[in-house]
């Protein structure tokens, strides 16, 4: 595996990339974790997960612990919509507005209310404090145990005004949760209205879809880590295994996607690795820098 730039930073996906199954980091990453260290090859997070539900894993990859080395180093969450340091300084925030937040849950609402469990979906909303959920099913509660915290359930009739009232204030990110067949509606339904004037992508799993901002994704969160490091985004191996990571991958100067990925996401990229079941993320470190 050659690089076509020798790489100065590692930017890598979270779920199913850098972190298995299994949810707790193998013991060939942490291996991988220390070489890049002794190598000073940063790495940075991107996960379309709100950066609450991404302190465990920091924590697990050695990031809280030494607040010398890690504190400005900076950490993508919601899709590239808000970029922290893990020290917890913001650099970079992007917002849906209201009225856009708001025509979206129209859009959809039909869904939220359907009876067919595979026409229905819930509407989220996240932010830096905050995951606010229109209802509450096994998908719901998958994604509560997988981010380690609990959202904001709207289920009793005044919760729902509550979630209602919530729409009326922007957010970082939008996502719709639901099976396959209600997302495909809900995508249809909110390209036909917005076009390309916002950022709609799908991480690995079929049974999301992310919303940010136009112009506001994993790709231009590759852009803004650059700079902030002072290299160019050639000198940048992007990892990942979803739609959402295909916008890195177009950035990054080198991209590495997954084995389990679907053939699109792997056409995108410039090299193929492992699944995640196989060490693929530690595997392709090694190869880049062993």
């Amino acid at each position: 595996m050659n690089a076509s730039s020798p790489i100065k930073l590692i930017i890598t996906d979270v779920d199913g990339t850098f972190l298995p199954k299994t949810r707790t980091l193998t013991p060939r990453t942490h291996e991988a974790l220390q070489l890049l260290a002794e190598r000073s090859i940063p790495v940075v997070l991107a996960s379309s997960r709100p950066l609450r539900g991404m302190q465990f894993i920091l924590e697990e990859a050695g990031f809280l612990a030494d607040s010398t080395t890690f504190a400005q180093l900076p950490v993508v969450s919601m899709n590239g919509a808000l970029i922290t340091t893990v020290g917890g300084e913001t650099l970079f925030s992007s917002e849906l507005e209201a009225s856009i937040v708001q025509r979206i849950y129209t859009l959809v609402a039909d869904l939220a209310d359907a009876t067919h469990a595979a026409q229905r979906l819930n509407a989220m909303l996240l932010d830096a404090k905050e995951w606010w959920s229109s209802g509450v099913d096994d998908l719901v509660r998958r994604e509560q145990a997988s981010l380690r915290i609990a959202p904001i359930v709207a289920e009793s009739s005044e919760e729902k005004q509550a979630f209602l009232r919530r729409l009326e204030h922007p957010a970082n990110k939008m996502t719709l949760l639901g099976e396959a067949e209600a997302i495909s509606i809900a995508k249809e339904r909110i390209c036909a209205e917005f076009g390309e004037t916002l950022a709609i992508s799908s991480p690995f799993n079929p049974r999301f879809l992310d919303i940010t901002a136009q112009n506001v994704h994993k790709g231009t969160a590759v852009s803004f880590v650059a700079q902030y490091f002072g290299i160019e985004t050639q000198q940048i191996c992007a990892l990942g295994d979803g739609e959402n990571d295909v916008d890195m991958f177009r950035v990054a100067g080198t991209s590495i996607a997954m084995g389990h990925a679907n053939d699109a996401v792997k056409e995108a990229a410039t090299h193929r690795t492992e699944s995640h079941s196989e060490d693929g993320w530690a595997n392709a470190i090694f190869r880049l820098f062993a």
